[in-house]
C-alpha cells in the first residue's frame, strides 16, 4: 500500500508534489549520518517528533487508497469553501465520475427521481427529463461531472439526467 506525508498546499514549483515538512526533513537527514551511534540518536530523536506532529495532526500520513476511497465518497458534495479538507490527491487528479450500480430508485411527488447508489450515496434529479424505461436495481449508474458545477447522472443505456447529491 502505498503511503503519502500530506502537509500543507504543494510547493509553486510543482503543484502535484506535496512539501514536506521540517520533521520529516529532519529524519531523512539522519540517513547521511556515518556513526552508528549518532546516527540512531537522530533517527530516535526524529521519530519522537515525527509520532509528536502526527499526534498533533501538523503532520498527515494516509495512503493513497484512503484518499481515493475519501475522494469517492465525497464525489458530488456542495460544500463551502472553509469546510473542505487540506488534504489532496498526492497525484493532483481530479475524479470526474463515479460507476457504481443502482441500489434504489423511487420517483418524488415532482416526477424527478431519487437515485441510491451501492455505496449508499442519495443523488436527485433536477432536470425533469423522463426516463423511456424506469431505472432498476442492479443497473449500470454513471455519475460524471457537467457544466457549471452540475451533475450528469447516466442508469443503464438511457440518456443521462441531471441530479444533485443529496445528504
Amino acid at each position: 500500500m502505498t503511503a503519502g506525508i500530506l502537509t500543507a498546499p504543494a510547493s509553486a514549483a510543482d503543484p502535484a508534489l506535496p512539501e514536506r515538512t521540517t520533521v520529516v526533513d529532519t529524519l531523512i537527514r539522519c540517513r547521511a549520518i556515518a556513526g552508528d551511534k549518532e546516527r540512531l540518536r537522530c533517527f530516535d530523536s526524529a521519530a519522537r517528533a515525527f509520532d509528536g506532529a502526527i499526534a498533533t495532526r501538523s503532520v498527515v500520513v494516509v495512503d493513497r487508497a484512503r484518499v481515493e476511497q475519501d475522494r469517492r465518497a465525497r464525489f458530488g458534495e456542495r460544500r463551502r469553501v472553509a469546510d473542505l479538507p487540506t488534504l489532496q490527491d498526492p497525484a493532483g487528479k481530479r475524479l470526474d465520475a463515479v460507476a457504481s450500480t443502482l441500489g434504489q430508485a423511487s420517483q418524488a411527488g415532482d416526477g424527478n427521481w431519487i437515485f441510491v447508489l451501492a455505496d449508499g450515496t442519495r443523488w436527485q434529479q433536477t432536470d425533469g427529463q423522463r426516463f423511456a424505461v424506469a431505472p432498476r436495481v442492479g443497473e449500470k449508474v454513471t455519475v460524471k461531472r457537467a457544466a457549471l458545477g452540475t451533475y450528469k447522472l447516466g442508469v443503464g443505456r438511457q440518456a443521462a439526467v441531471r441530479v444533485r447529491r443529496r445528504m
